[in-house]
C-alpha cells in the first residue's frame, strides 16, 4: 500500500469480524454478506497492505504474526474511531466540548453552584478545581488547566490574556461580640491581646496583610497559619484568635451573621484584585463567554447576596474589563 492510497476501513472491519467470528463463513452470515464478497475484501486488504493476514493452510485457519498485531492495533483504532464520534457529536448539544476550570479557593464555594448552572447545556465535559493561585498558574501553563481565576499579579506575562473580575479590601474579622478597632491604635493592642491567625506565607493574601501592618509598625505574634479561609475564619470564629481576609472569602466560606465580627481597617486597607487569565495560544471564542458569564455571576449574584446578608461588610466592585 502506497502512502497515497486511502485505507480500506471496511476491509478491516470485515477482518476484525472473521477474527471475532472464527472464519469467513461465520462472519459472512453475521454480516449479512456472501461469502464470496468477504473473501475479497480480505484479499483486497492483504494486497494493499502486502502481507498475508491469515494462514490458509491450517485448519482452521490461524491469524500470521501480521495479522495478530492488525488485529489488536485495528481494536484500537476503532475504539478511537467510535469514541471520537461520540465526542464530535456533543457539538450538536453544546458550545464548548471540553473546559477545565481553575478557582482559587477563597472564591471557589460562592461562585461555583452559580457558574455550574449557567453552563448547564453550554458545555460538554466541565472540570472545575479549587486550590491556592501558586498550585493553579503552573497548572494553567502547562496545559493541565483552559482557564484560572486568580488573586496573582499577572500583568508581567505577555502569554497570558489576563481579564479584571473585581476588586475588593481586606478587613478584620475578630471572634463574634468582640469590640471592632476604631483606629490603628487599637489594632496595635488587639494584635497584642490575640494571636493573628494567618493565611500561609505562600499564599498572596499573607503576604498582602503582613505588608500594612509592617508599614503601621504593628507588631503581630501568634503560630496559626492555614491555607484555607475556612480553617482561618472557624479558628476566629470560636475564639482562638483574630484574622484579616476578604468580603468574598467569608461569603465563599458560608459564614452567617453574628458568627463574627467584621470591620474595615482604620485607613489604607489593602485591596484585593482578582482576574481571569487563559494562555494566548490556546485562546477560543469560548474563553470570553465564559469571561461574560463570571462576570454576571459576580454583578447580579455574589454583590446582591454580600449586600444582602452582610450590608456592613465593606463593598467589592466589579473591575473594568479590558478590551478584547
Amino acid at each position: 500500500m502506497t502512502s497515497r492510497q486511502s485505507f480500506d476501513f471496511r476491509g478491516l472491519e470485515i477482518f476484525l469480524a472473521i477474527c471475532e467470528a472464527g472464519d469467513q463463513t461465520s462472519a459472512a452470515r453475521q454480516l449479512d454478506l456472501t461469502q464470496a464478497a468477504v473473501s475479497q475484501h480480505l484479499a483486497k486488504l492483504e494486497r494493499d497492505l502486502g502481507v498475508p493476514l491469515i494462514n490458509r493452510t491450517m485448519r482452521p485457519a490461524q491469524l500470521t504474526p501480521a495479522g495478530l498485531h492488525l488485529r489488536g492495533r485495528a481494536l484500537s483504532l476503532f475504539k478511537d474511531i467510535s469514541e471520537l464520534r461520540d465526542m464530535l457529536l456533543r457539538y450538536r448539544d453544546c458550545d464548548i466540548l471540553e473546559l477545565r476550570l481553575g478557582i482559587i479557593e477563597s472564591i471557589a464555594d460562592a461562585v461555583v453552584p452559580h457558574l455550574v448552572s449557567r453552563l448547564d447545556g453550554k458545555v460538554g465535559d466541565l472540570s472545575i478545581s479549587s486550590s491556592t493561585s501558586n498550585s493553579l498558574i503552573p497548572e494553567l501553563l502547562n496545559g493541565e488547566i483552559d482557564m484560572i481565576v486568580t488573586s496573582e499579579t499577572l500583568d508581567d506575562r505577555p502569554d497570558l490574556a489576563v481579564q479584571p473580575l473585581l476588586t475588593e479590601p481586606f478587613v478584620l474579622v475578630l471572634p463574634p461580640g468582640h469590640a471592632p478597632p476604631k483606629s490603628w491604635a487599637e489594632v496595635a493592642d488587639l494584635a497584642q491581646s490575640l494571636n493573628l491567625v494567618r493565611y500561609t506565607r505562600h499564599r498572596r493574601m499573607s503576604r498582602t496583610v503582613a505588608h500594612v501592618f509592617e508599614r503601621f509598625g504593628i507588631n503581630i505574634h501568634g503560630s496559626l497559619h492555614f491555607d484555607t479561609t475556612n480553617a482561618l475564619l472557624d479558628t476566629v470564629k470560636h475564639g482562638q484568635g483574630w484574622g484579616v481576609t476578604t468580603p468574598v472569602s467569608i461569603a465563599a466560606a458560608g459564614v452567617k451573621r453574628g458568627d463574627l465580627t467584621i470591620a474595615p481597617f482604620p485607613s489604607s486597607a489593602p485591596i484585593r484584585c482578582v482576574q481571569m487569565a487563559w494562555r494566548i495560544d490556546r485562546e477560543t471564542p469560548a474563553f470570553r463567554t465564559v469571561l461574560g458569564i463570571f462576570r454576571e455571576i459576580i454583578e447580579t449574584v455574589l454583590m446582591n447576596e454580600m449586600r444582602q446578608n452582610w450590608p456592613d461588610v465593606p463593598t467589592i466592585h466589579m473591575a473594568d474589563q479590558q478590551a478584547a
